[in-house]
């Protein structure tokens, strides 16, 4: 029925609390795909520890867009969920959004809220997901006594609301195989922002619906690929292009206003410039900063900061002399 897509680079620390959140779920007509891309660390020795449960494939480091592909391929599930191997599902998630669904045959995807999943403060170490007995009451709750399914005002067509915040969490989704085929799988030239890309194209063809539920634990860590300073503004790059494409209205007639985008132009650029300033690559930066400035080119803050790239350019200069 569900076929789980998982990438996997270099996650053995966190492999078995994300494989486990999904075995727990307590819902059993599902594969699981995982998709090592070129793991250096013991991910695939933790792999081999599920055996049957989880189907292995591999590639050499092209990226998770690639491997979600890849995964696609080999699929056999009408519906297809996504998790990463450092984040967690919590207890009921996947029946929900299954159930959700097959009530809902005009309905392309659903997808819940999430809450970040911060280490403590004092010492550094994530709290533990939910355990399986918790997983195991959940299921055995909702079976016996369905709870009903409350949505947000996020339903329908979302391209609008997808052009001001990429609103949908890939790890929070469930998506009937037909929609994604449709929509033709992940751009794989993206090295980050894929999901944000094929959320933009889905919403242009098809129904998306949100649960008023949270659903997943969202990682949030110094190694994660969103946190990498990338040469390439992969999010600005997204919605560029989505609007060159389709224009600023959504199929339901709703139309983001030139103020709301230029906002939200701005937005992206300075923080890709922020995030490589503080990076130490005043010339990444000083491009991003400019890029914003395009879009409210009176921004003080901007302004002073696209100043600072220069003062530290000449810094690394003359730290390389």
């Amino acid at each position: 029925m569900v076929t789980i897509i998982m990438p996997v680079f270099n996650a053995s620390s966190t492999l078995p609390q994300a494989l486990n959140s999904v075995l727990w779920q307590g819902y059993e007509a599902i594969e699981i795909v995982a998709v090592d891309d070129g793991s250096t660390d013991d991910s695939l020795r933790v792999l081999s520890t599920y055996g049957d449960a989880v189907r292995v494939l591999h590639q050499h480091q092209q990226g998770p867009a690639s491997a979600r592909n890849l995964a696609l391929q080999h699929a056999r599930g009408q519906y297809i969920a996504f998790i990463d191997a450092d984040d967690v599902w919590l207890p009921g998630k996947l029946l929900r959004q299954v159930t959700y669904l097959q009530n809902h045959p005009d309905v392309a995807a659903v997808f819940g809220r999430f809450s970040r999943w911060e280490a403590g403060t004092s010492d550094g170490r994530f709290a533990e997901p939910p355990a399986q007995d918790a997983y195991e009451v959940a299921a055995r709750r909702w079976q016996a006594q369905p709870e009903p399914l409350r949505t947000t005002a996020l339903q329908g067509d979302l391209y609008a609301d997808l052009l001001l915040d990429s609103v949908v969490h890939i790890i929070t989704a469930l998506v009937r195989r037909s929609a994604m085929d449709a929509a033709q799988g992940f751009d794989a030239s993206l090295r980050t922002g894929s999901d944000y890309d094929f959320w933009l194209r889905l919403s242009r063809q098809h129904r998306i619906d949100q649960l008023d539920d949270c659903v997943a634990w969202y990682r949030i860590h110094a190694d994660s690929i969103t946190r990498q300073p990338w040469p390439e503004n992969a999010e600005y790059l997204i919605l560029r292009r989505a609007l060159e494409r389709y224009g600023a209205r959504g199929t339901d007639g709703r139309v983001v206003s030139d103020h709301e985008l230029q906002r939200r132009l701005f937005g992206i650029a300075f923080g890709h410039g922020y995030l490589h300033f503080w990076h130490g690559q005043a010339e990444h930066a000083r491009r991003a900063f400019a890029q914003a400035l395009a879009h409210s080119f009176w921004h003080p803050k901007a302004w002073a900061y696209w100043l600072l790239t220069f003062v530290r350019g000449s810094q690394q200069a003359v730290k390389v002399v």
